[in-house]
């Protein structure tokens, strides 16, 4: 069927396109419902994540309520719990809507942001209000978000959700993980091309099978 040389060619196109599949996936952390918000609160929201393998985050978003475009100004950012810095920031406006997927705004980095395995994080939304709403579980046994992406256990959706002033770290903690609909955030894994060994390892099973029919066709 094949011989040796398009044995080796198929073997580097299926390893190539295979990578390229993985290293290109991006995940958005919250799946937000298409409804409008039922809280009009300015402050800081913030949910806590942690992060179990090196990612890099390409984008922060907002919830849309209403999904009519953004009609406060409204910030965003990452904070690094333990230490209560920001780490990354986008700010949304009525004049910068950023692009939306029909339930969040999101601008991206200007380059991806880095945060190893080991990172304890919130991602934080401020300046909701009558205008635009933020979401809100009010229970304990329900997340607002309809559906939680940990990009195949990237990252773990912990603790319970947290607001405050507007303009500091939210430390007041609410009733549930993943309590809100506010900040959002994609990301990607850092290091997704497996390790050499791995490479090898496939690359020679894919090219002994191919060799294996080609000689027992031969026979």
């Amino acid at each position: 069927m094949f011989g040796v040389g398009e044995s080796v060619r198929f073997v580097y196109v299926f390893l190539v396109l295979g990578f390229a599949a993985i290293g290109n996936a991006q995940f958005t952390a919250y799946l937000y419902p298409q409804v409008t918000g039922n809280q009009s609160f300015s402050g800081a929201l913030g949910m806590d994540f942690d992060v179990n393998q090196d990612i890099r985050i390409t984008a922060l978003g907002i919830f849309d309520s209403g999904q009519n475009g953004i009609q406060n100004n409204i910030d965003c950012f990452i904070y690094n719990r333990e230490t209560q810095q920001i780490v990354a920031s986008r700010y949304f406006s009525p004049g910068n809507q950023g692009h939306g997927d029909g339930r969040t705004n999101f601008l991206d980095l200007a380059s991806p942001l880095f945060l190893p395995a080991g990172f304890k994080g919130s991602i934080v939304a401020q300046g909701y209000g009558i205008l635009e709403k933020n979401g809100n579980s009010f229970t304990s046994g329900n997340t607002y978000a309809t559906t939680l992406n940990t990009g195949g256990g990237l990252i773990s959706f912990t603790g319970r959700s947290r607001n405050g002033n507007f303009g500091l770290f939210p430390t007041t903690v609410d009733l549930n993980v993943a309590q809100y609909g506010a900040g959002n955030f994609k990301f990607v894994a850092a290091n997704p091309v497996p390790e050499p060994t791995s490479m090898a390892i496939l690359a020679f099973s894919l090219l002994s099978v191919h060799r294996t029919r080609r000689m027992r066709r031969a026979k």
